[in-house]
């Protein structure tokens, strides 16, 4: 299937976008099971290229492990910063990554890293939305059930999480196919959080049970490891190693929901736009900006008549 990420790799793929909607008469728990194992299938394809990818990703936190076990401001920020590359230019790393395998094409870092890079403003701005939306909401709630909860009832201090733990779930799965879209098919922020939201529509139980899947599977590696980092005071050092393990669970994460949005995504609609590109609000506001420039000023206007009457 041809995509706008995987064209940044290698050659355009000119198999065509159109598909028929997706229809599996199984349960959902079942198809939940089929896509995980379906991202596991896609893993094995290419075992260096992804331990490549992900070693590569857990240096930047494993610093931050370092710098934060020493004192100083200075140490403080830079193993605060550390993390973020893995954050973001490692999870759009993944995503590439996945999509070249699932293209038959070997993962390649020196191809994949530049076009993260690429991505990146694009996946900032997708994330941004559903950092805004997600936290909007329940920031606030975790504030209130915190004040009640914990302050007046005198509960544990994670009763909070635990009672918003499944509506979060609920619309964390609604966003979480909004890098795909704003990567995979080259669609602006604001359009990326309204595909993902359509992806999940009436399906959320496969997608959480997918979601929940593609973690089970390597729980057994995972959890003691996670075990183990609770046991660290210090946050800088436990923050490191936290985003280490998210480093190492994203190959099979990021391939099982790769496999969901495949299925799901909206292709003509998708393949209309990206015939017909809608420019996005920095580009028309620079357009403005641009045109204005040209305008004449009042001033230059009456310069201009003041010289023609000279």
């Amino acid at each position: 299937m041809a995509h706008q990420a995987t064209s940044l790799l290698a050659e355009d793929n000119t198999q065509d976008a159109h598909q028929m909607p997706h229809i599996d008469p199984r349960p959902w728990w079942q198809l939940a099971a089929g896509y995980v194992a379906a991202g596991l299938r896609i893993c094995r394809k290419d075992i260096p290229g992804l331990v490549a990818i992900v070693g590569l990703f857990m240096l930047p936190p494993l610093a931050a492990v370092v710098v934060g076990s020493q004192p100083g401001a200075a140490a403080y920020w830079i193993a605060e910063a550390l993390p973020w590359i893995t954050i973001t230019l490692g999870n759009i790393s993944a995503v590439l990554a996945i999509e070249a395998i699932d293209a038959g094409k070997p993962v390649i870092p020196k191809e994949i890293l530049p076009a993260a890079v690429r991505w990146l403003p694009r996946y900032l701005w997708a994330n941004g939305i559903t950092t805004v939306i997600f936290w909007g909401l329940f920031t606030p709630a975790q504030w209130a059930l915190g004040l009640l909860l914990i302050n007046h009832w005198g509960w544990p201090s994670f009763t909070p999480i635990l009672v918003l733990g499944i509506p979060m779930l609920f619309l964390h799965v609604r966003l979480v196919f909004a890098t795909y879209a704003a990567i995979v098919d080259d669609q602006t922020g604001a359009r990326s959080v309204r595909i993902s939201i359509g992806i999940a529509h009436r399906r959320w139980r496969m997608v959480v049970a997918a979601f929940v899947g593609s973690v089970l599977v390597e729980g057994p590696v995972i959890g003691p490891i996670f075990l183990l980092i609770q046991g660290i005071t210090n946050p800088l050092v436990s923050g490191g190693f936290t985003w280490v393990l998210v480093m190492m669970m994203r190959p099979i994460f990021i391939a099982t929901l790769h496999e969901i949005y495949e299925d799901y995504r909206p292709a003509d609609e998708i393949a209309e736009r990206l015939k017909h590109p809608q420019p996005t609000l920095v580009q028309r506001l620079l357009r403005r900006k641009a045109v204005r420039s040209q305008w004449p000023s009042d001033f230059q206007k009456q310069q201009r008549v003041e010289h023609d009457r000279g």
